[in-house]
């Protein structure tokens, strides 16, 4: 079920969180986290019920796994339940690609599987990998089935994350949860400023987008810049605006879910963008891959391969396409040319080196976005000139020379410019949040950028990440 579609927004959503606070009141605390449980079930089998006892089933043996490999520290069946979730994930998401290119390097015809990607199963993966491991390190000390299924299940988060840790919402569950006006109101004003961010923003710049990844021409020099920096928008708004309504529906519940996003734009340096972009997974890909690989504890060489490792996998993560593979091996590659910089006494001012950062981040969403590595490296070609400068209309016009183009006007350019301003020059939403006061006003303010979200929304549009 959509944050952005009707049936969430004026049904299933005011009446979850009502029953909630109901029986928060009533002091059944107990039946309160079933009645949540039961309401994301029925949330994730909206979109498909054939995987509903896939989530079920799969979170029921994790927690007894987990629970055993508390008890006997064994390793063994750590391993064995690492490799029975990394397996399940990559028989549904990876058995097509894998067969697809065994079929390109042996030219063989072995027919693809055509699976159905469960939703969300590449972030409840994620969270049951750090909840045994966590297990394993002896850092769980609840083990409640009912509080375990609600922290797993909790639909805010259940599709496109957070990711969470065990210690992120299971010990707020063991106390009866206490309303509070003020946390409620930033829950509303994230959620509402979440939804504009996706409906009057995202899917709008994502109309001017789509059709430059399609077109059959080749783009030039602006079509190229606007496809880059246009898809960098899309998906910021898109997945922060996500993670602003998650964060904001576990405050009107009272539960606090980790911050996902801080303005990532504003990051000097790579390194810094990573700890500011999807910052949830920038912790599971820390805490369990890049630390456990040697981190930076072996010298400058083994940490730039740990980080390239990490990357890369984080890359084959977000998709089964060479695409993300190579989209994470340019962050790797990114990130040991900062290691290396930091060897040096150089240092570039604030704006430049914020910059260079987004421009580097820019060149990498092509390619997370192009369709293949030939329309990546045909569109880089265009942000460096080589396939020509054709003008937008407006500055076409205005020059009275050049040749025009008909994929944009000028306007997307503008839209651009002013789009950044905003994402490098102001504070995030949960920062603002964390200001406000529960008052007319304010409500007044909700209200109204939740109906013009409402009012200027489109077709609902899935999330980006609702992808992977």
């Amino acid at each position: 079920m959509l944050f952005n579609s009707p049936e969430f927004i004026y049904f299933f959503l005011p009446f979850s969180i009502a029953t909630w606070w109901l029986l928060q009141k009533l002091e059944r605390e107990h039946d309160a986290q079933l009645f949540v449980i039961l309401c994301s079930i029925y949330c994730y089998g909206w979109w498909d019920t054939r995987y509903v006892p896939l989530l079920i089933g799969n979170s029921v043996a994790n927690f007894y796994v987990g629970q055993r490999i508390s008890q006997t520290k064994s390793k063994k069946l750590l391993i064995a339940g690492l490799l029975f979730n990394v397996g399940l994930l990559g028989y549904f998401k990876y058995s097509d690609f894998f067969i697809e290119n065994w079929n390109a390097a042996t030219g063989n015809d072995v027919p693809v599987m055509h699976l159905v990607l469960p939703l969300g199963i590449s972030f409840f993966t994620f969270q049951v990998i750090a909840y045994l491991v966590d297990c394993y390190k002896g850092y769980v000390e609840d083990f409640n089935l009912r509080r375990f299924a609600f922290s797993i299940s909790f639909y805010p988060h259940l599709i496109a994350g957070p990711i969470l840790h065990y210690s992120d919402v299971m010990p707020q569950l063991k106390d009866r949860v206490n309303f509070n006006a003020q946390q409620f109101s930033q829950g509303l004003f994230l959620f509402a400023v979440g939804l504009f961010k996706k409906t009057v923003i995202a899917d709008r710049v994502a109309e001017k987008v789509d059709p430059l990844f399609a077109a059959d021409a080749v783009l030039q020099f602006f079509e190229s810049w606007v496809a880059a920096v246009g898809y960098g928008l899309q998906i910021y708004f898109d997945f922060s605006g996500y993670s602003d309504m998650a964060i904001g529906i576990g405050l009107m519940f009272g539960i606090l879910l980790p911050q996902n996003f801080n303005s990532p734009y504003q990051s000097v340096s790579i390194a810094e963008f990573w700890k500011r972009w999807h910052m949830t997974l920038s912790r599971f890909l820390r805490d369990y891959l890049y630390i456990p690989l040697g981190g930076n504890r072996n010298g400058l060489f083994k940490g730039i391969l740990a980080a390239a490792v990490t990357m890369t996998i984080g890359g084959l993560w977000h998709g089964a396409a060479w695409t993300f593979v190579f989209w994470g091996i340019l962050q790797g590659m990114f990130i040991g040319v900062h290691r290396v910089w930091q060897t040096s006494t150089i240092e570039l001012p604030d704006n430049l080196a914020m910059a260079v950062t987004f421009i580097s981040v820019t060149l990498a969403w092509v390619v997370f976005r192009a369709e293949s590595l030939e329309q990546a490296l045909s569109i880089w070609k265009g942000m460096i000139g080589l396939n020509g400068i054709a003008l937008p209309s407006m500055i076409s016009g205005f020059c009275q020379t050049g040749t025009q183009t008909s994929l944009v006007t000028g306007i997307e350019v503008i839209q651009a410019a002013l789009l950044l301003t905003v994402c490098m020059a102001y504070a995030n939403a949960q920062k603002e949040a964390q200001l406000l006061e529960a008052n007319g006003k304010n409500l007044a303010l909700f209200t109204a950028l939740f109906f013009t979200s409402i009012w200027m929304s489109g077709s609902h549009e899935s999330f980006i990440y609702w992808q992977f």
